[in-house]
């Protein structure tokens, strides 16, 4: 069994480095009591839930699955109208997944009207063989 290792407080870390910010600034930023992130990630501890929505809600550019599992990339992206979009990868892969749907539903079908054939043509030899 793997160990899940909770390394958000290095996520957090680097939301204060990019955005070139003390500890304190941050902490005034996320309206969050002194030293309590400091104190976080030189412990190398978790953080509550509201402090992560506090830190998304400060930074709307961050991706919450980056700082919650850190997959992805820190960013969102942002169309030119300034909203959030979804990675062009991730929409990619969704509408693949959405035709080898489709596709598999069309053969699923093809195969049951073989089927109803070749049982349509068993019975009928078996009534020639018997005749």
């Amino acid at each position: 069994m793997v160990d899940f290792i909770d390394d958000t407080y290095k996520r957090v870390a680097k939301i204060i480095e990019v955005n070139k910010l003390n500890i304190r600034s941050f902490e005034e930023k996320i309206d969050v009591s002194n030293n309590s992130i400091g104190t976080a990630i030189r412990r190398k501890a978790s953080f509550k839930s509201n402090v992560l929505n506090k830190i998304l809600h400060a930074f709307p550019e961050v991706d919450p699955t980056w700082l919650l599992t850190g997959r992805g990339t820190m960013s969102l992206e942002r169309g030119i109208d300034g909203l959030v979009q979804e990675p062009s990868s991730s929409y990619e892969v969704s509408l693949l997944n959405t035709k080898i749907k489709e596709n598999l539903l069309e053969l699923l079908s093809k195969d049951e009207e073989i089927g109803k054939m070749l049982n349509i043509q068993i019975e009928n030899f078996i009534k020639n063989k018997t005749s």
